[in-house]
C-alpha cells in the first residue's frame, strides 16, 4: 500500500506546538517548580493529552456518534478539566470521575472474559484508596498546598496518588487493566491516567519530601523498579511486559518527587513527558502486531524482520523506551540517579541493576518479535499505521532540543 504523506502531518502539529511552547518557556531546564509549577505542568499535560487522544482516533478508527466516540470525548473533557482545575475539591471530583469512562472502555470493548476481573481490581484499588483523600479534603483544607508534609493527612492524600501512578505494591490492577483493555484503553491508561497521580504528586512537591514515611515509600519504589524489571523479563505476553515497564518508569517519578530535590523533581517531570510519548506507542505497536497474528504471545509474533518498516518502527519505539541518547528518557534517568546519589549512595547498586534490566527487557521484546522464524499466522500490515507509530518516539528524541544542558547537568 502506497504511503500517504499528509496522514503524518496532523500527527506532528500538536507536538510541534509542544516543542515550541516548552522552548519559549525556557525548556525543560527552566521548570519553575516552586512558584509557577501549576501553570507550567498544566500546559504540558494539556498538550500531551491532545496529542494522545488524536492518536487514539488514528489507531481505533473511531466512528463519529458511536458509544466509543462518546466515551473518548467525555474522558478528554474530564482529563483536560482536571489539569486546568485549581480547586482541590474539583480536582478530586474529576480525579474520580475519570474512572467512569475508563471502566466502560475496558468493560464494553475488552477482548477477554477476564475483563470483569480487571474492572473490579481497577475500581476497587482506585475508589478505596481515594476515600481517605476525600476525608482529608473535607476535614483539613480547601487548598492542596496547605498540608504540613507529615502525619495522617499527607499519608491519606498521597495514597490515592500512589495507586494512580502506580507505586510498587499498589500496582496489581495495572497489568490486568492493560491486558484486558482495547488499544485505546491501554494508550490512555499509559499516557494520561497514570499521569493523574504523578500530577498530584508534583503539585505537592517538596511538602512531602521530609516525611520519614515518605522516604520509606521512596525506598520501596526504587526496589520495586528492579523487581518489576525482572517481571518484564519473565513475561511472555506483550501487553503485560509493557505494563510492567510502565511501573518501572513511574517508579522514577514517585521516588523523584518523594526525594524532593530540584534535580529529582525535574527528572520526574521529564519522565512523565517521555513515558507519555513512548509507552502509548509501545501499546500501539503491540496492537499492530496483534492485528497480524491475533495473539499477544511473543512466540507467535516472531519474524517481523522480513518487514523492514515494521522492524525499524519497533526498534525506534524501544530505543526511546530504553533511554537511547539523546532521548528525554535518558536525561530523566541520569538526573534521577544524580539526585538520588546526592542524597544517599546506598541505592547505587540497585539503580545500576535496574538500568541494566531495563535494557535487557527492551532488547528481549525486540528480539522476540522481530527476529526468529516468521510465524505462519502473520498477516500483512498497513504501511500508514506503521509509519504513524514512529511519530510518538520521534518526539522523545526531538524534545531534547528544548533543554539547556549546561544548566541541567550541574
Amino acid at each position: 500500500m502506497a504511503w500517504q504523506g499528509p496522514l503524518l502531518i496532523p500527527s506532528c502539529i500538536p507536538m510541534g506546538v509542544y516543542l515550541v511552547h516548552m522552548t519559549s518557556l525556557g525548556g525543560l531546564s527552566k521548570i519553575p517548580f516552586y512558584d509557577l509549577n501549576w501553570q507550567f505542568m498544566s500546559s504540558i499535560m494539556v498538550l500531551l493529552t491532545f496529542w494522545l487522544f488524536q492518536y487514539m482516533f488514528i489507531f481505533n478508527r473511531v466512528q463519529r456518534g458511536s458509544f466509543f466516540h462518546m466515551i473518548i470525548v467525555v474522558l478528554l473533557w474530564c482529563v483536560q478539566a482536571l489539569f486546568c482545575s485549581k480547586n482541590v475539591m474539583y480536582f478530586y471530583i474529576l480525579f474520580e470521575f475519570s474512572l467512569v469512562p475508563t471502566f466502560f472502555m475496558i468493560f464494553y470493548f475488552g477482548y477477554q472474559p477476564e475483563k470483569l476481573q480487571a474492572c473490579t481490581y481497577f475500581c476497587l484499588y482506585t475508589v478505596v484508596c481515594s476515600l481517605p483523600l476525600l476525608l482529608t479534603i473535607i476535614w483539613n483544607t480547601k487548598s492542596i498546598y496547605l498540608f504540613s508534609g507529615s502525619g495522617l493527612p499527607v499519608m491519606a492524600l498521597t495514597l490515592a496518588f500512589m495507586v494512580k501512578t502506580p507505586m510498587f505494591f499498589l500496582h496489581i490492577w495495572l497489568p490486568k487493566a492493560h491486558v484486558e483493555a482495547p488499544v485505546a484503553g491501554s494508550m490512555v491508561l499509559a499516557a494520561i491516567l497514570l499521569k493523574l497521580g504523578s500530577f498530584g504528586f508534583l503539585l505537592l512537591g517538596s511538602q512531602i519530601s521530609n516525611s520519614i514515611v515518605m522516604n520509606v515509600f521512596m525506598y520501596m519504589s526504587i526496589v520495586g523498579m528492579t523487581l518489576c524489571a525482572l517481571s518484564c523479563i519473565r513475561s511472555n505476553d506483550m501487553k503485560s511486559l509493557i505494563a510492567y515497564s510502565s511501573v518501572v518508569h513511574m517508579g522514577v517519578v514517585t521516588a523523584g518527587v518523594v526525594n524532593g530535590s530540584k534535580t529529582c523533581l525535574m527528572a520526574s517531570l521529564m519522565m512523565i513527558v517521555a513515558h507519555g510519548l513512548s509507552s502509548p506507542m509501545m501499546f500501539a505497536a503491540a496492537n499492530t502486531m496483534y492485528s497480524s497474528s491475533h495473539s499477544r504471545v511473543l512466540l507467535l509474533n516472531k519474524g517481523h524482520f522480513v518487514k523492514p518498516m515494521m522492524s525499524f518502527t519497533v526498534f525506534f519505539i524501544l530505543s526511546a523506551n530504553m533511554a537511547v541518547p539523546p532521548s528525554v528518557n535518558l536525561w530523566a534517568e541520569m538526573m534521577f540517579i544524580l539526585g538520588i546519589m546526592s542524597t544517599t549512595s546506598i541505592f547505587f547498586p540497585i539503580l545500576g541493576i535496574s538500568v541494566f534490566l531495563s535494557l535487557v527487557y527492551n532488547l528481549y521484546l525486540y528480539i522476540s518479535t522481530v527476529h526468529g522464524k516468521q510465524s505462519n499466522i502473520l498477516k500483512n500490515l498497513i504501511s500508514n499505521e506503521i509509519l504513524n507509530l514512529c511519530v510518538g518516539p520521534l518526539w522523545c528524541f526531538l524534545l531534547f532540543l528544548s533543554m539547556d544542558f549546561l544548566s541541567v547537568i550541574y
